[in-house]
């Protein structure tokens, strides 16, 4: 029987640990099967009958970490639409846009390159949480899975043209410009989701880390840190322009210093 995982990984909005100390594939595994249990409460459905999406970030670890819940998922019985290399917010749009009954994206966000992590959602892309169903997927687990009944299966799709047509649908491009804006991807997931939006509207566009990379060769995916308030302020200065924005790894946050270095959290 699979040990279970350390109790301490469940936090409060997402599932998260050190790669091959605290979580790995079998980890990913048992925390897919896990879910798609829960889920099929949340849903009063059976697992045969769920839709999930899934999604992984630029991680080394990712993906073998998404296989595993892929395979955890599908040995529960559901139907999986796999997007592969996302950013999370994409992974909220797939699974409301195709009215999915959850979804999980493998991430460990702004997380140091040693981490890796599973963020978990229901219907309408609601986060799964420490209060409201992240703490059964770990008491399903603890408690010791059944074998698996197995049927399920897994699509490859590709998402990237329907979510950039949804994001250019509500935003007036001709109001916004012409701007002066340095954009920082620390390496994550930023670039290539958000870097053909703003190639569309009417800026002087300058980047920085703005292809994914796990190996964050420069810096880590935590625009937070001092170090990387202080790079953000000093690209403001150097480079003259009105406004920076910096990701974090998975890109579901972002943070912006105007040319006075102001810095606030875009969130």
């Amino acid at each position: 029987m699979p040990v279970s995982p350390p109790a301490s990984i469940f936090k409060a909005y997402d599932v998260r640990g050190l790669y091959g100390e605290e979580m790995d594939a079998e980890t990913a595994y048992l925390i897919g099967r896990g879910f798609a249990r829960v889920l099929a409460r949340l849903r009063g459905k059976e697992a045969a009958d769920l839709r999930v999406g899934l999604g992984r970030d630029m991680r080394l670890s990712a993906p073998e970490m998404a296989s595993g819940v892929r395979r955890g998922l599908t040995d529960e019985g559901v139907t999986v639409l796999d997007a592969g290399q996302i950013a999370t917010e994409m992974s909220y749009f797939l699974v409301g846009s195709r009215e999915l009954d959850g979804g999980a994206m493998v991430t460990a966000s702004h997380n140091p390159k040693a981490y890796t992590g599973v963020k978990l959602l229901r219907e309408g892309a609601q986060a799964l949480s420490g209060d409201a169903g992240i703490q059964d997927v770990r008491a399903e687990i603890e408690a010791g899975l059944p074998e698996p009944p197995g049927g399920g299966s897994a699509e490859e799709i590709d998402i990237w043209s329907d979510f950039r047509e949804h994001i250019i649908a509500f935003v007036d491009t001709d109001t916004i410009g012409p701007l002066r804006v340095h954009a920082d991807g620390s390496n994550g997931m930023a670039g290539p989701m958000v870097g053909p939006i703003l190639e569309d509207l009417d800026l002087e566009l300058t980047t920085t880390r703005w292809e994914p990379d796990g190996d964050f060769p420069d810096r880590g995916p935590n625009p937070l840190l001092e170090e990387d308030r202080r790079f953000l302020i000093e690209q403001v200065r150097e480079r003259g322009v009105d406004l920076a924005i910096a990701w974090d790894g998975d890109a579901d946050r972002c943070f912006f210093i105007d040319a006075e270095g102001s810095f606030c959290d875009g969130d």
